[in-house]
């Protein structure tokens, strides 16, 4: 994987996307944007542990969340479409405290109406710590959601 130097050099400009949200509130950084792989970098800090002290699982989730959503996006966005995780289910294998969490993404299954991406979080001793996949529909520009229509990155 990148890392956060070589970061820009792997990200193809049209696809960038900046962090907004909850990836900015997370402080995520992404280091390479593809079709084929999305990765990122997080910075463990105090605000993201729960209250035993070790990284909460909902950031966990939210890692593997946006490397798959955005990597799904990648791919829909060339056929005029977005797309919407339905489901996440990531386990959880080993507690982190403090580094540099690295996840990395990759389509499993990709078709015009969903995709299921697979995500890895690694520590920065390269173990595995988390695990997850992302299964997402895509999503015609005229369909609601929440009660809007779809919006585009």
């Amino acid at each position: 994987m990148a890392s956060t130097t070589e970061a820009k050099d792997e990200l193809h400009p049209a696809q960038e996307i900046e962090p907004t949200g909850l990836m900015k509130l997370l402080g995520v950084n992404m280091t390479k944007m593809s079709e084929a792989e999305v990765c990122a970098e997080l910075v463990v800090t105090p605000a993201h542990h729960q209250p035993m002290g070790i990284v909460h699982g909902g950031v966990y989730c939210a890692l593997v969340e946006t490397v798959c959503s955005i990597g799904a996006y990648l791919h829909a966005s060339k056929h005029g479409l977005t797309v919407v995780g339905v489901d996440n289910q990531t386990s959880f294998l080993k507690a982190t405290r403090t580094g540099v969490l690295r996840v990395s993404g990759r389509p499993l299954s990709v078709g015009r109406r969903t995709q299921l991406w697979q995500a890895d979080i690694h520590n920065a001793g390269d173990v595995l710590v988390a695990t997850g996949r992302v299964r997402l529909m895509c999503i015609e520009p005229d369909m609601r959601l929440g009660g809007e229509g779809a919006k585009k990155s």
